[in-house]
């Protein structure tokens, strides 16, 4: 590759990454704001509902970033000699800029999603002790009744105790 090439490889590089920061930034910030402040006394179902939702308005919002950011054309002057062939770097479909700036932009959804995972890590350890406690109840109670039980029904034919 040569030196004019790879310059202008960073140039789109960078472009296209302050383009998705920007709109993605914009697209992030609106979403979390449209949903309702995070609040753990709801009810684990609505948390679900609301996290489930956000999620499905999110990857059409990274759609429609997507769509928009590729509509712009470079904007510097490409030389014809540079054997530079543009729109071909990994930051033209913004990835990475992408899930970064999301990350950061969506902290309604990251308290949801952190509270939901709380809870299910504490009804499944809860259950677990349960069921461990239960399963070992249960043993105990077969090994006393096979310990302690005698046999208390008789053969007609021989009258003798099974």
């Amino acid at each position: 590759m040569k030196a004019h090439a790879r310059f202008y490889h960073i140039l789109e590089s960078i472009q296209y990454g302050i383009l998705y920061l920007l709109a993605a930034f914009a697209g992030g910030v609106s979403l979390d704001f449209s949903f309702p402040h995070f609040d753990e006394t709801k009810p684990t179902g609505v948390i679900f509902y609301e996290t489930s939702f956000q999620c499905v308005l999110l990857v059409l919002v990274v759609y429609l970033v997507r769509l928009c950011v590729k509509r712009i054309p470079i904007l510097f002057p490409i030389a014809s000699s540079s054997g530079y062939i543009p729109y071909r770097t990994a930051e033209f479909n913004g990835e990475m800029m992408m899930g970064f700036v999301f990350l950061g932009s969506q902290l309604n959804l990251i308290r949801k999603i952190d509270e939901l995972s709380s809870r299910l890590y504490t009804w499944l350890f809860t259950e677990e002790r349960k069921g461990k406690d239960g399963v070992q109840k249960i043993k105990d109670g077969i090994q006393n009744t096979i310990h302690t039980k005698q046999p208390t029904e008789t053969n007609t034919e021989t009258n003798t105790k099974i």
